[in-house]
């Protein structure tokens, strides 16, 4: 997904959407969307980063695979700056999927 292309927020906008059923979710994991969407959570634009924090909650919340995947990218700062900074829909998303990593580091990992 290059920027300079302006397609960015438009396919991130398909990926949330794609990430609300478990065959796009399942296609977004094995496609390399997690990087990327986590890259838009840092880089994006205002929409951007609020369609990538929506699929990334729905990534996690479905899979402790990709869950950990996403931390491995190194999700927890962007969404920690976006939880402080986006929209109020992103303020929403971002703060939603850290209290999610909150919780499992907590004890409920063994799930998914």
């Amino acid at each position: 997904m290059d920027p300079a292309a302006g397609m960015v927020d438009k396919a991130v906008a398909v990926l949330a959407n794609l990430a609300t059923i478990p065959e796009g979710r399942v296609a977004i994991g094995q496609e390399g969307g997690i990087p990327v969407l986590v890259e838009v959570v840092e880089l994006g634009s205002a929409r951007g980063k609020e369609n990538a924090a929506a699929a990334l909650l729905h990534l996690c919340t479905n899979s402790s695979r990709y869950c950990s995947m996403v931390l491995q990218e190194g999700a927890v700062p962007p969404l920690v700056a976006l939880s402080q900074s986006g929209t109020p829909r992103a303020k929403e998303k971002a703060q939603a999927l850290l209290s999610y990593f909150r919780n499992q580091r907590h004890g409920n990992a063994g799930r998914g």
